[in-house]
C-alpha cells in the first residue's frame, strides 16, 4: 500500500500492474489494499495466478474494469467473509465484533454486486459456501474480464524509468 501511494504521488498518470496469488487473509487488511487500489489515480491492472481465495479473489476483482485477468491455470475461491484472528478486536464504536463483522460483510457483498453487475441473489448465494471457480466461471460471473494475459496491453518499463 505504501509503495502504491508513494509511486502515485511521484507520477499520478502512471498505471500499476498488480500480480496476485493469495490464499486469503484478514478482512481489514484486504479491504485496506482494495481501498488504496481505488484511491490511486493510475489504473490498476490485476493479474491472478495460482489460487486466489477469499481476500485474494476480492483483490483480483478490484482492479480496473477491462484490466482484470486470471491465468489459464489460476483459480479463485469466494465465500462468506470470516474474521481472522487479526480482525478480532473490540470495536467500541460498533459495540461488538459481531456488529462490526456484519458491516464488513455487507460492504464486501455490496462491492461484489456493484462491480460484477450480477443479480444480488446470485452473489449472496455464491458467498454462502466456499465456491472454487475455474477461470471460465470467474469470467462468467464478471469477477475478471479475461482469461490469460496475452492480449493485455502492458507498457514496457525499463529499469531507468522514473516514477
Amino acid at each position: 500500500m505504501k509503495s502504491m501511494i508513494y509511486l502515485n504521488q511521484q507520477n499520478k498518470r502512471k498505471d500499476f500492474i498488480f500480480f496476485i496469488s493469495c490464499r486469503g487473509g484478514g478482512m481489514l487488511q484486504g479491504v485496506a489494499v482494495f481501498d488504496v487500489m481505488q484511491f490511486v489515480t493510475g489504473e490498476v491492472s490485476t493479474i491472478g495466478y495460482g489460487l486466489n481465495a477469499s481476500m485474494g479473489a476480492f483483490l483480483v476483482h478490484g482492479g480496473e474494469f477491462n484490466k482484470r485477468a486470471l491465468t489459464e491455470n489460476g483459480r479463485m475461491m469466494i465465500h462468506q467473509p470470516h474474521m481472522s484472528p487479526y480482525d478480532r478486536r473490540r470495536h467500541v464504536e460498533y459495540g461488538s465484533d459481531a456488529k462490526f463483522m456484519g458491516l464488513l460483510r455487507t460492504y464486501i457483498l455490496e462491492t461484489y454486486i456493484k462491480r460484477t453487475r450480477q443479480d444480488p441473489f446470485l452473489i449472496e448465494s455464491l458467498l454462502e459456501r466456499d465456491i472454487f471457480l475455474e477461470p471460465e466461471e470467474a469470467y462468467e460471473v464478471n469477477l475478471i474480464d479475461q482469461i490469460g494475459i496475452e492480449s493485455m496491453n502492458f507498457p514496457i518499463l525499463s529499469f531507468f524509468d522514473k516514477y
